[in-house]
């Protein structure tokens, strides 16, 4: 038996490196997982690598900061599985730049990806989660906690999340719990592309390393470990919480 046995689930960002890892996860605990990309290669690829493993994965090319796309994959989940009880906000870009030369677009496009596609997809999964005691987990990050210069328009955009799951868990109480994590740095592709052209690239992941408690970055299965079981049944008592998976980052 699986924790998600039978569960329904989508999965936004599904095509990136964490997300990757949350469909086989998730699936791999017997849901029958829907994922979201705006990334219509990588995840095609990815549908046809789980499927050949013989787990329930569907993609779906979306635009998760368009209220129209979005509206689509819940109108295919519909169609699909009749309704949701798991949505997993897990879609999200990092940059980095001094307030003062960031652009209006560019802190647009930072809180589109990062915080308005959790308030659109909330708003087109909540209603199919009628009646079935549904859990959302949103990503937020520690960049929406601690106060990181360069920083300001993505940990605005992360602290964002991180209220807004607190809003939603109220409003959306008793049927629905709402919880967010917010993982320290995670060894994926996005860190690293984030520094492929800093000089001090070296150094920055080693400082990285250090600032960690454990002496390490994250792995992508610790953090999906987390939102697996807040999206389970074992989590029944957990609602409206920010929980940082952050190897005592944010501690230090």
């Amino acid at each position: 038996m699986g924790k998600l046995d039978g569960k329904v689930v989508v999965i936004t960002g599904s095509a990136g490196g964490m997300g990757q890892v949350a469909c086989r996860m998730f699936c791999a605990e017997g849901a029958r997982v829907l994922g979201a990309d705006l990334d219509g290669t990588a995840g095609k690829e990815l549908e046809t690598r789980l499927r050949d493993e013989g787990l329930d994965f569907r993609f779906a090319e979306v635009d998760v900061a368009s209220a129209a796309s979005v509206a689509e994959l819940a109108a295919r989940a519909k169609a699909e599985f009749g309704g949701v009880d798991v949505l997993y906000n897990n879609a999200g870009i990092i940059a980095g730049k001094p307030i003062l030369e960031t652009t209006e677009d560019e802190w647009a496009h930072i809180e589109r990806i990062n915080s308005k596609s959790i308030f659109l997809a909330t708003k087109a999964f909540v209603p199919l989660m009628a009646g079935r005691k549904g859990s959302i987990v949103n990503v937020s990050s520690i960049g929406g906690i601690v106060a990181f210069a360069n920083m300001g328009a993505y940990g605005a955009a992360k602290a964002a999340a991180a209220h807004f799951s607190r809003v939603a868990a109220v409003e959306f109480a008793p049927d629905i719990r709402v919880n967010a994590i917010c993982p320290g740095v995670v060894d994926t592709p996005m860190p690293r592309n984030f520094t492929k052209d800093m000089d001090d690239r070296d150094q920055i992941f080693e400082s990285w390393n250090h600032e960690h408690l454990t002496g390490r970055l994250g792995r992508p299965e610790e953090v999906v470990s987390l939102a697996l079981w807040l999206a389970s049944d074992d989590a029944g008592f957990m609602t409206g919480a920010v929980l940082n998976i952050d190897g005592g980052y944010s501690t230090r």
